[in-house]
């Protein structure tokens, strides 16, 4: 398999998703939301009360993580709704799937072109929100600490991944039983539900005073891992297995 096909494939499916308006907007917004929501809530609990902020800012940022990275792989199923469903609906889905191109590399070239945008934004994410936070621990004079913290760091570098694989290749499965990119967009957009997980159950663990029990959080974000890349094997193999050309060029 040529690596570099399927990076043209990427290229090519990426540019056609920024074109529609939604999703190139989204790209920025979504991914915003969640760097702008973290912060808010360190400068919110360190500017008020630095002791108590300080105190209960890694429980709060254990549970939030997961809303960090809900919100950078999302536009991931808002590329890969375009990748199959938007090529039809534009009538490029045909000169496409009739290149010599193998289907491996097709099916590759359509992960590229979500994971690769997916995976910046997380990381764009994560890097706006540590600067953020070390700032405004520096602006009061308090220690430095990392939010993401450790916990959350493990689950969004590992899982995030994992997830943005699993949404794809949902996507590429549901391409030929649904006809317009929004209902495409709203079937795959369901698998991100997973992180929940990590968002819900340390909350369980919360004593009076905020603060979770940090065995839970690594529990839960191992949980949450190993989920995303159960789901992500499986969801793969049955797209690689599954992928027809001759079924879609006929529909």
């Amino acid at each position: 398999m040529a690596l570099y096909k399927s990076m043209l494939v990427a290229k090519a499916d990426l540019k056609m998703a920024l074109k529609v308006t939604y999703v190139k907007y989204g790209l920025i917004g979504i991914g915003a939301i969640g760097p702008i929501m973290m912060i808010g809530i360190v400068a919110l609990l360190v500017l008020g009360d630095p002791v108590i902020g300080l105190l209960i800012l890694p429980s709060i940022d254990a549970m939030m993580s997961p809303m960090l990275g809900m919100m950078a792989i999302m536009p991931a199923a808002m590329i890969s709704a375009n990748a199959l469903v938007g090529e039809r609906e534009q009538n490029t889905l045909e000169p496409l799937l009739s290149t010599p191109l193998t289907d491996r590399e097709l099916l590759v070239g359509k992960l590229l072109s979500s994971f690769i945008p997916s995976m910046a934004l997380l990381l764009g994410s994560i890097a706006v929100t540590e600067i953020a936070t070390f700032v405004i621990l520096l602006s009061v004079g308090a220690e430095i600490i990392l939010v993401p913290g450790i916990p959350g760091l493990f689950l969004l570098l590992t899982a995030g991944p994992a997830m943005i694989i699993a949404i794809v290749s949902v996507m590429i499965l549901i391409s030929g039983k649904v006809k317009r990119v929004y209902e495409a967009y709203q079937t795959s957009g369901v698998t991100v539900v997973i992180f929940f997980i990590p968002m819900m159950l340390p909350m369980f663990t919360m004593d009076a005073s905020g603060i979770v029990d940090m065995n839970t959080v690594w529990m839960t974000n191992i949980l949450t891992l190993l989920l995303a890349l159960v789901l992500a094997v499986i969801t793969w193999a049955l797209a690689v297995r599954r992928f027809n050309r001759d079924t879609m060029i006929s529909m």
